[in-house]
């Protein structure tokens, strides 16, 4: 697992994403914990956004899919770095790696090129070859006890995604998901006010998505209102006293259901179910009182909240004002705030060029901050 903000609780959401662009030529990596306000800042209706999304010939650009599940910002930065450059993470075998670049090369009928230092240069980049090397990355060990799910807006993008990754081996594991949830799609236009109108669209199905915690909003109050009062408990695994002021306590999010675990036993619970004895984070399992099937990343998100989370916690459950049409809700101004910024990894660490070209030596040592973390 990566190395986890133990001052902040688990994000609501973050997620990585592939941007196209309407020439169906160019596209973009990146993660977000906003998907909605990100795509309107690479299409130019807000600040913010790449400088490699911003030229006016690649707009608008198209969220194709999305990668969810991440359990921190660090875990989402680095699947983030290492989908961006699958030719170097250190999170796939090298002889895999080697095998995609002489691939990749082979595609564009040229040998595998190495720069004139010996690094390698980043290899050519189709959808296809992108669309690989993301099914690549959710089956490596690394990431394989993280609830990832894929879910696509483009119906081709999803038809790629099936035609070029139904014969790869190893096949996806059964906890990832893949999802088409299509985009509803601009009308055509040729004067220009409908043109900019669509460029700015953002698709339904996108706004519809939930990053802020108000999904586990009745988890959150029933953890409150059973461990306010600081009184002991007995884990309903173990039978042992179970004081939540000193202990690291989980409760099952159902209602009705009284069960409360020390984290350790219910971990092991979760292992045992899952036959897994050499992992040491488990994925899911079922409650030992109601038998309902749980998933450890929910279970964890409200121990978080509970622990570290005061502040999101008052935003959350703090009454909603009617906002006047037009204006901004003291609610959403709070989740934009609590909002974490968005990251440009490929201006950040590397230089803005074309695929194809080499990685800059800083990039050697802001790769370890971030890819070297299992």
């Amino acid at each position: 697992m990566p190395a986890l903000d133990i001052e902040k609780p688990i994000p609501a959401f973050y997620c990585c994403y592939l941007l196209r662009s309407k020439n169906h030529k160019s596209y973009y990596i990146g993660s977000t914990p906003n998907p909605a306000r990100r795509l309107g800042q690479h299409n130019g209706s807000s600040k913010g956004g790449a400088k490699r999304t911003s030229m006016q010939g690649k707009r608008p650009w198209e969220m194709t899919c999305i990668v969810t599940g991440f359990p921190s910002k660090h875990a989402a930065l680095q699947f983030e770095w290492a989908w961006q450059n699958t030719h170097a993470t250190r999170h796939i075998d090298r002889h895999v790696r080697d095998a995609r670049i002489e691939e990749l090369h082979k595609t564009k009928k040229g040998p595998a090129a190495a720069s004139a230092n010996g690094r390698r240069k980043r290899p050519p980049m189709s959808l296809q070859a992108r669309l690989k090397n993301l099914h690549h990355l959710l089956g490596v060990a690394s990431f394989a006890r993280w609830p990832l799910k894929l879910r696509f807006f483009a119906t081709d993008v999803f038809g790629a995604w099936e035609k070029n990754t139904a014969k790869m081996s190893p096949r996806l594991r059964d906890s990832v998901t893949v999802q088409l949830t299509p985009a509803e799609l601009p009308t055509p236009a040729t004067d220009t006010v409908t043109q900019l109108q669509n460029q700015f669209m953002i698709p339904h199905v996108i706004k519809a998505i939930s990053v802020a915690y108000e999904d586990c909003q009745a988890y959150t109050e029933k953890g409150q209102a059973v461990f306010q009062d600081g009184e002991s408990h007995s884990c309903s695994i173990c039978k042992g006293k179970l004081e939540s002021t000193k202990a690291l306590a989980i409760l099952c999010p159902v209602e009705g259901c009284h069960a409360v675990t020390h984290i350790h036993c219910q971990s092991g619970r979760f292992l045992a179910e899952e036959r897994d004895p050499d992992s040491l984070i488990p994925i899911q399992g079922t409650c030992v009182s109601c038998k309902t099937p749980l998933k450890w990343i929910d279970l964890m998100k409200e121990l978080s909240l509970r622990t570290r989370g005061q502040k999101e916690i008052e935003v959350m459950l703090k009454p909603k004002r009617r906002k006047k049409a037009g204006s901004v809700s003291e609610f959403d101004a709070a989740v934009q705030e609590l909002s974490e910024e968005d990251e440009d990894l490929d201006e950040t660490w590397l230089e803005d060029v074309d695929d194809g070209d080499e990685l800059i030596p800083d990039v050697q040592s802001k790769r370890k901050e971030t890819d070297k973390i299992h």
